[in-house]
């Protein structure tokens, strides 16, 4: 049997050599590859086997977050291994450990090379509000959220905290302060790095993905508080079109706020929606797709009103002001000769 740690590093090197996304490990089967968005195996690998999961589990565990994963069955965690930064999510499935790789770049995509819509530049002049991005497991939301701090980073003389379970991007302060604070170890919990960023000097807080339902409730009134003042607030939501981050935050909101506080609160302080979804492009490689919601006075009056649903219709009739709905961004990569219509 080959030595773990080298088995581990060889595959590893081969995801990003293939530019692979995810590596998946589990016992009886090889290890399986997310490329361009297909699932493949590996290939010419063995079946891999209990002992050589938890052989190579405790090459990149220390002996704490071994401790920490045997009792809560689940971690998520960020490692370098052979030169390259990988997110990872250790968990059992039928009493057997299995690994999730999900491939971190080392370098923070330019901005205006993201092929987004040219409006999405003005976020970058954003003083204060929410900024939400969002979008499904690996559609690029992260990457986006990445550039545009990096690009503030660059141009402006901010001072920019981010909370993140983990911390994926490293970042370096250039003309604007970074601080970078990771749940459970750099602070306990969410709710104590908002009510930090409550009582500093802050300009912009950036949120990663809250997977935990009830912590993104009880969290969402800091984040109003945040971004009704001199803050913007770039928060990222699993979601798959405005209408339904909109939704999610209303109701995850409604237990702390009166329903109309709640929806007066939010039309007053959006800044934007940016909905993304990564496509097999014709020719090989992924194309994003997104969805652009602005709060113009039409989209106010209507989240005040409890109109959610209505808002397709104002992204469609204020598309000369960059707003786009994600079937229209779709059709328009159909039409361009991008995409295909059954890889949507």
């Amino acid at each position: 049997m080959e030595v773990p740690s080298i088995f581990l590093n060889r595959i590893l090197s081969d995801l990003v050599q293939k530019n692979g996304s995810d590596l998946h490990l589990a016992v009886g089967s090889p290890p399986m590859l997310r490329i361009n968005d297909e699932f493949v195996s590996l290939a010419n690998q063995e079946m891999l086997t209990n002992e050589m999961i938890n052989k190579i589990t405790e090459t990149f565990l220390e002996p704490d977050e071994i401790v920490n994963l045997k009792r809560t069955k689940g971690i998520v965690l960020v490692k370098n291994i052979s030169n390259f930064r990988f997110s990872i999510n250790v968990f059992y499935q039928k009493r057997l450990l299995a690994i999730s790789f999900h491939f971190i770049p080392g370098a923070v995509r330019n901005f205006k090379d993201l092929g987004l819509a040219e409006v999405c530049n003005n976020f970058l002049h954003v003083a204060s509000g929410l900024l939400i991005i969002a979008g499904a497991y690996n559609s690029g939301k992260t990457t986006t959220a990445a550039s545009l701090i990096e690009e503030l980073n660059k141009t402006k003389t901010l001072n920019i905290i981010t909370i993140e379970d983990p911390i994926e991007y490293l970042f370096v302060s250039k003309t604007s302060l970074i601080m970078q604070r990771q749940i459970g170890t750099d602070v306990n919990t969410v709710a104590d790095a908002l009510d930090y960023c409550l009582s500093e000097d802050i300009d912009v807080v950036y949120l990663n993905e809250i997977k935990d339902n009830e912590v993104f409730n009880s969290i969402l009134p800091k984040i109003f508080e945040l971004a009704s003042g001199n803050c913007l607030v770039i928060l990222e939501i699993n979601a798959d079109s405005s209408v339904r981050v909109l939704e999610k935050i209303l109701a995850g909101v409604s237990a702390n706020l009166p329903a109309e506080a709640a929806r007066y609160n939010l039309a007053d302080i959006l800044a934007g929606v940016l909905v993304q979804k990564l496509i097999k492009r014709r020719g090989g490689g992924l194309i994003l797709a997104n969805e652009i919601l602005l709060n113009n006075a039409a989209a106010k009056s209507l989240i005040r009103e409890g109109k959610i649903y209505q808002l397709e219709s104002v992204m469609q009739t204020s598309r000369k002001e960059g707003m786009i709905s994600m079937e229209k961004s779709l059709n328009n990569l159909i039409e361009a000769g991008k995409i295909r219509r059954e890889d949507i």
